[in-house]
């Protein structure tokens, strides 16, 4: 039978998750403000037609 773990773990594995997601979002969010990227991404979709 698996290990059920802590509450005090879990929770800091809540706030990893959490912290892990708020990262990649304001990674992606910052990406956008080069507009070199924006433009580069709608050539490639655009060049998918």
């Amino acid at each position: 039978m698996a290990h059920d773990p802590t509450p005090q773990r879990r929770r800091w594995l809540a706030v990893l998750v959490w912290a892990a997601v708020a990262a990649a979002l304001l990674l992606v969010a910052q990406s956008y403000l080069s507009p070199h990227l924006v433009v580069d991404l709608a050539n490639r979709v655009w060049s998918c037609f």
